[in-house]
């Protein structure tokens, strides 16, 4: 499959160092505007993995103003708690609600700040003035001992086998709960739910219009943990990508390669960092295939170079001609395959919901840095070295 009739002839070469100028000056800019130096008061935002805190995401039906949400929160006692609005459907209101960890907390701590803000947001439920605890909000652990402690369907043994014999409708229950979230009847119960259970459900329990959609919490050791792990997943990458090429092509080509990738994940974290998305372990991981694709679509642009500068029309070439041709030569391929990622990649970014966003960004911002770098990063290095340090192991053409 094609795109070009005829073999395209674009020197691309002419304007390697404006680009090299260009692409580095951006990078420069995007760090000080991200400002990481300055911590938490810069642009930088470190997800709750890699910081310790509590991430819940709460849905009201209704109309429930933010400002609201955040009121509350700070006469609760927490000033420094983040409240952003999601998109959700008509007549919800979905909110993330972000606590960073306090010096010294431990698992217990966080366990009574989010039961705290658990009974923070049950106030602000229009129908709280109702004397029965709201269902969509009851913890299963509270439903399963009032079960247990009734055993209205009569399960024979202890405490392990009576639990055992309600944990299949405690877990149909809690599907219920996340597929309606907030449930608005009864009648979205499980259908096979036995009728004991559900009329004990009914007498004790209303329906609220709030719903934990999630709620985690990361302790500061473990989040410190998680940051050397993601930290050394990292280097380990880069440094199986510079032996592999290292020995797959000669010592320009290493160098080449490297500089495409730095200049890719620089560029694509400035940019991430500067639009104020979060970084969290699955948008590293987003990050992981971001060098994978750039380095996949230099190597194409490096394996052509080096076929050619074996065949017999190329002796006398020069080094750019050499790579002008080359990068001619697999135009066709980069922009079909660049093409077809970029559209997966923006269909997840504008309609893959909150979840996806932070996810998918980088995976944008690197088809695009990856095919540039390949034509405009890598390739202007590999001509750059290979004419101010020939070697007996590198390319021929040393004269431009």
């Amino acid at each position: 499959m094609r795109i070009f009739e005829n073999l395209p002839h674009i020197d691309f070469m002419k304007y390697k160092t404006l680009a090299l100028s260009i692409s580095w000056a951006l990078i420069l800019a995007c760090f000080f505007v991200a400002q990481p130096w300055k911590g938490s008061a810069g642009r930088v935002k470190l997800g709750m993995q890699f910081t310790g805190g509590i991430d819940m995401q709460v849905r009201f039906r209704g109309d429930m103003p933010q400002d609201k949400v955040r009121a509350a929160l700070v006469r609760g006692g927490f000033a420094d708690a983040a409240v952003v609005a999601y998109e959700s459907k008509a007549g919800l209101k979905d909110y993330s609600i972000k606590v960073k960890a306090r010096p010294g907390q431990d698992e217990k701590d966080s366990t009574a700040q989010i039961n705290h803000i658990r009974e923070i947001l049950r106030g602000l439920d229009v129908n709280a003035g109702d004397p029965k605890p709201d269902l969509n909000t009851e913890t299963i652990g509270v439903i399963a001992d009032q079960w247990i402690k009734s055993n209205p369907l009569g399960a024979q043994g202890d405490d392990t086998a009576i639990r055992a014999a309600y944990d299949p409708w405690l877990s149909k229950i809690s599907a219920a709960r996340e597929r309606f979230a907030p449930m608005t009847s009864f009648d979205q119960l499980p259908t096979d739910l036995p009728k004991v259970l559900g009329d004990q459900i009914k007498n004790t329990y209303r329906l609220g219009n709030l719903s934990f959609v999630k709620n985690e919490s990361f302790s500061p050791s473990i989040s410190g943990e998680w940051t050397r792990k993601t930290l050394t997943a990292v280097a380990w990458a880069l440094g199986a990508i510079l032996v592999y090429i290292m020995i797959r092509f000669t010592a320009s080509f290493a160098i080449g390669g490297i500089v495409a990738l730095i200049h890719d994940i620089l560029l694509a974290l400035g940019i991430f960092a500067v639009f104020g998305f979060e970084f969290s372990v699955p948008v590293v991981a987003s990050f992981l295939i971001l060098l994978g694709y750039s380095m996949s679509d230099t190597i194409v642009v490096f394996d052509r170079i080096r076929e050619n500068s074996h065949k017999p029309e190329y002796r006398r070439a020069t080094i750019t001609q050499l790579v002008n041709d080359s990068i001619n030569q697999t135009l066709s391929r980069t922009i079909l395959t660049s093409a077809s990622v970029l559209f997966v990649a923006l269909c997840l970014f504008f309609w893959g919901g909150p979840a996806l966003r932070d996810l998918s960004f980088p995976l944008v911002i690197g088809v695009i840095t990856g095919t540039y770098s390949s034509i405009y990063i890598a390739s202007p290095v590999v001509v750059y070295l290979e004419k101010w340090f020939p070697r007996h192991d590198s390319l021929k053409q040393k004269h431009s």
